[in-house]
């Protein structure tokens, strides 16, 4: 199977979560290898986005006119886990985080968390990734968040279960709030753990907030960056 049936099944996906879920906007990221910084790069896959919120097509045009680094948003930063990462506020991302601030915030984009999906390798067999980030209803309250975040996991997990090529973690997610302007790439939130296979972020008492710049994280796992 190549990029393109690769990209449909994901937009079959995506299809059903944001009909069942009300989202604003749903998006696939491949991956690519920069030799000008030696990075890896996303960069948006058009025929594997989904809109259901006609203000946001300018924030999927600067989408789809730039790309991300590794690391930078929520989807940047999914690239380099096996898990999920949340953001509960895009807009209070610093712009070297994240270079669509100002289109996120002009289109009402609040929420988003993104997660790289596993293609099975007897039907894909490049080293391209795939990320999906979802973009949530603005103004839920914080259970409303997590409720939905929770269905929209257990939801994809299920997709992907039925699915041949695809597959993906499924998670609880444990809101975090945050105020002010964020830095990506120094604050993290760790969770401490013996085997993360059936992980439940329910109970908030198990995270730590650490500081990882310029450090190395041993004995824990990075579940989560904002």
């Amino acid at each position: 199977m190549n990029q393109a049936g690769v990209s449909a099944e994901i937009a079959d996906i995506l299809d059903k979560i944001c009909h069942a879920h009300y989202l604003p906007l749903a998006l696939t990221w491949v991956s690519s290898y920069s030799l000008i910084n030696n990075k890896r790069t996303l960069n948006i896959v058009n025929s594997a986005c989904r809109v259901n919120d006609s203000r946001v097509q300018e924030f999927l045009k600067a989408c789809k006119e730039h790309h991300l680094e590794e690391g930078q948003g929520a989807a940047g930063k999914a690239l380099k886990l096996s898990h999920y990462c949340y953001v509960p506020n895009v807009c209070l991302l610093d712009v070297a985080d994240y270079p669509f601030v100002d289109d996120a915030r002009s289109s009402g984009l609040r929420a988003a968390f993104a997660i790289k999906l596993m293609i099975k390798e007897e039907f894909y067999s490049s080293k391209d990734d795939f990320v999906v980030e979802f973009f949530l209803p603005a103004n839920l309250e914080d259970l409303e968040e997590k409720k939905l975040m929770d269905g929209i996991l257990a939801n994809l997990r299920k997709c992907c279960e039925n699915s041949k090529t695809v597959r993906a973690y499924g998670y609880s997610v444990q809101p975090v709030h945050l105020l002010g302007s964020l830095n990506l790439n120094q604050m993290s939130l760790v969770w401490n753990h013996e085997n993360s296979s059936d992980a439940s972020f329910s109970d908030g008492n198990n995270f730590q907030l650490v500081d990882v710049s310029g450090s190395t994280l041993r004995h824990s796992e990075q579940v989560c960056f904002f």
